[in-house]
Order: structure tokens, then C-alpha cells, then sequence
């Protein structure tokens, strides 16, 4: 294997501390998501889940597909570094306004006021994610370690107040209150961590040239990020508009015990990524060094998902029954439905970080916007007649449309298409490679 030496060790190290702050504040808020569960009544955590995953819309949004982007352009352009952070800031701002009043709009569907309401009370978090512009700059300086340990600071001092107030006071409004305020805290003492860095270039007045010159190349990446997340929350929104608030609690909660382990293939291509870039860089991307690390990479990634699927089965089964309680009883056949989607899940962390190396964007895009389609399509068919159980399955068609079939749909990407079910069979490929050693 090759061996990882210099600034490979630090990217390394920057994924580490990137998929580490990620993976507890995805873990941390899935704890607090679960506990509201307890906490509160059934359609008030509908009115939360809801306002929560209308949020990570306009994210998606407000980041306008710049953060990979940004990051080069630091990297390549560090005389224009002051200029461009400003920049970054004045855009995001800009889409996190964007962002807000579409997310509005959409909430209007709902039908229910307190649903709006909650909804522009957690879209408001939006301004203060816009403001962290600055943690690029420390991400193109490979010292994501320092930012990292403040959001994991702040997250975990927010979890225990978080946790003090759910026992002494549980209200939803209070949560969206800190939901709004994490980011907002976050930002500003980063940007107080950059002002003060002695090798900061600080701020300067943003060039519109680079502003617009960052945006045209950004505009397909940010419309793939939209997609991804109309995969991810549609069947919410849907639900939300046909079946009402205590529908959407019941497959929020759910939809939380299966998602707590889809950080896990982030942090897993997080550690390979740096060794995968790097055989494909010596070795070439039809090398069969770079073919085997990655069929092994889709081979781990499938089966890796079946085992987890199972862990969330039977935990999750145990949380609800014991924890829950019966008004969730129906959240079980939803879980149970979307433990299935783990493999390809996995295996789509591993489709995405090949769609990189290979510098393949437009797949990412047709991905998920397939996925987006799928999913919302399903929803509106199956939502009607079969209830949070028809939008539980809608979930599992989109995702594997957007991991697995979305890859035979460009002729370049279907060699990862191919990988991938071939990754389904590799117990019964080991066992013929093992009787054929005989």
C-alpha cells in the first residue's frame, strides 16, 4: 500500500477532524431528537422535525455549492485570500436570504400555522451558518483541527443546556431557539479565531469578479446539493401537506434511528479517500491497483451497510417499543423499511468520492436529481393510500435509484455501476476464489 507522508498526512488528519465534528453533532442532535420524542406530545415533535428538515434545505442553498470550490480557489489564490473570504461571506449571506424566503414558501403547504411559524424560527439559523466563511481559509491551510474542536465545543455546551431544559422545561420553541443559535455562536468565534491568526489576511473590500467568477462555476454543484436534499426530505414535506403533524412525528422519529448511522461511510472515505487519490495519481485510473482498492472499497461498503441495517433493526425496535411508546408503533415498519437503503447508502459514499477523483460533476447532479424525482414521484402516489409506510418506501427506491441505477446512466460512470453489483456478490466471489485455491 502506498505510504502516506506530508501534506497527504495532514488531509488525512483535516478529513479525520472534518467526519469527527460531523459524526458527533449528527450523534449529539440525533440524542436530542430522540429525547423530544419522550418529551414532548406527538404533533408538536411533528412541527419540529418538520421546521428542522425544511432548515437543511435552505443549508443547501445558502452554501450555493462553493464550499469545495472555495477551498481551491484559497488554495491557488493566496495573495487574493482577504478578498475572496469576504466574497464567500457577502454570497452566502446573499443565498442564505435566498434560502429563507424559498423555505417559506414551501411551508405555506403545510397548512398549519405553527408549522410556518417553526419553520422561519429554525430558517433563521441560516445568517448565522452564512457567517463562517473564514472556516474555508483554516480547511485550504489543512487546520481543520482548530475549527473543528470549537464547533465540537459549542455542540457539546449546547447538547448540555439542551438536555438540562428537556428536563426541566421541554418546549419545542426553546430547541429551535438554540437550533438558530448554534451556527450563529459557532461562526462568530471562528471569525474571531481568524481575525486573530497571526498568518490571517483578514478582510477586504469583495470583488464582484471573483464573486460571479466563484457562482458560474458553483451552479451545478449547488443545484446537486438542492437534489440531494429533495431526496432526503421530500417524503417530510409531503407527508406534512397530506397527513398532518403527527404523520411527520412518527416517521421523523424513525427516520432518526436509521440516520444516525449514515455518517458512518462519510468517516470510513474520509480515512481512504487521501490513499485512493494517491494510487490513481501514481498508478493511473485504469490501473488495477486503483480498480481493486476500489471494488474492495464498494465490496467493504455494501456488506459493511447489510450489518448496520441489522444493528438498526434491532436497536431500533428496542427504542421504540421501550422508549417510544405505542403512539409510534407504526414508526417500526418505517425503520424497518429504511434500514434496508444502508448498502446503497454506503456504496453511494464511496459512487461520490469516485465522482471526484474522476472530476465526473455532472454525475453527481444526475444522481440526485434521479433520486429527487423518484422520491417525490413515489411520495405523492403512495402517500395517499399507504400512509408514512408508502413514504418510507418512496426513501428506499430514491436512494437506491440515486446510489446504485443513477450510475448506468452516463456511459462513463457505469464501470462504478458495474463495481457496485458486483460488491452485492462478494461473499459468493470469495468462496469461488476460495475453491478454486484448492
Amino acid at each position: 500500500m502506498a505510504r502516506i507522508t506530508g501534506d497527504a498526512r495532514r488531509s488525512l488528519g483535516n478529513g479525520f477532524w472534518n467526519a469527527g465534528q460531523q459524526g458527533l453533532s449528527l450523534a449529539l442532535n440525533a440524542v436530542i431528537g430522540i429525547l423530544l420524542v419522550v418529551a414532548v406530545p406527538v404533533s408538536e415533535y411533528g412541527v419540529y422535525s418538520y421546521a428542522v428538515a425544511l432548515s437543511s434545505i435552505g443549508v443547501a442553498v445558502m452554501s450555493a455549492g462553493l464550499s469545495g470550490l472555495a477551498v481551491r480557489e484559497l488554495v491557488n489564490e493566496r495573495e487574493s485570500n482577504a478578498a475572496i473570504v469576504a466574497s464567500l461571506t457577502v454570497i452566502r449571506e446573499f443565498f442564505a436570504l435566498v434560502g429563507f424566503v424559498i423555505i417559506g414558501g414551501i411551508s405555506l403547504t403545510s397548512g398549519d400555522e405553527l408549522a410556518i411559524a417553526a419553520t422561519l424560527l429554525a430558517s433563521s439559523a441560516l445568517f448565522g451558518r452564512a457567517l463562517n466563511a473564514p472556516e474555508l481559509w483554516f480547511l485550504s491551510h489543512l487546520r481543520s483541527k482548530k475549527t473543528a474542536i470549537t464547533r465540537i465545543s459549542v455542540t457539546a455546551g449546547l447538547f448540555g443546556v439542551r438536555l438540562a431544559l428537556l428536563a426541566l422545561w421541554p418546549n419545542i420553541w426553546v430547541m429551535l431557539v438554540l437550533y438558530s443559535l448554534e451556527g450563529l455562536i459557532s461562526s462568530l468565534i471562528i471569525i474571531g479565531m481568524y481575525l486573530k491568526d497571526k498568518d490571517s489576511p483578514g478582510f477586504s473590500r469583495p470583488g464582484f469578479a471573483s464573486m460571479f467568477k466563484l457562482l458560474r462555476r458553483s451552479w451545478p454543484l449547488m443545484l446537486s446539493s438542492l437534489a440531494d436534499q429533495a431526496n432526503l426530505k421530500a417524503s417530510i414535506i409531503v407527508i406534512q401537506a397530506l397527513l398532518g403533524s403527527k404523520a411527520v412525528a412518527v416517521y421523523a422519529a424513525a427516520s432518526r434511528l436509521s440516520e444516525i448511522s449514515f455518517f458512518l461511510p462519510v468517516v470510513f472515505m474520509n480515512s481512504t479517500f487521501p490513499v485512493l487519490l494517491k494510487v490513481r495519481k501514481e498508478k493511473g485510473n485504469d490501473s488495477p491497483e486503483y480498480r481493486r482498492m476500489l471494488q474492495r472499497s464498494y465490496d467493504q461498503a455494501f456488506w459493511i451497510g447489510v450489518v448496520v441495517a441489522l444493528a438498526v433493526v434491532v436497536l431500533g425496535t428496542v427504542i421504540i417499543d421501550v422508549i417510544f411508546g405505542p403512539d409510534y408503533e407504526d414508526a417500526k415498519t418505517v425503520l424497518y423499511i429504511q434500514a434496508a437503503a444502508c448498502p446503497f447508502v454506503f456504496m453511494g459514499a464511496v459512487y461520490s468520492k469516485w465522482i471526484i477523483a474522476e472530476s465526473y460533476l455532472w454525475s453527481s447532479l444526475v444522481r440526485h436529481s434521479f433520486g429527487a424525482a423518484v422520491n417525490i414521484g413515489l411520495n405523492f402516489a403512495l402517500i395517499p393510500t399507504t400512509g408514512v409506510t408508502g413514504a418510507a418506501i418512496a426513501t428506499l427506491v430514491s436512494y437506491i435509484c440515486s446510489s446504485f441505477f443513477a450510475s448506468f446512466l452516463g456511459a462513463k460512470s457505469r464501470v462504478a455501476g458495474r463495481q457496485m453489483a458486483t460488491a452485492v456478490i462478494w461473499p459468493v466471489r470469495l468462496l469461488r476464489n476460495r475453491l478454486a485455491a484448492r
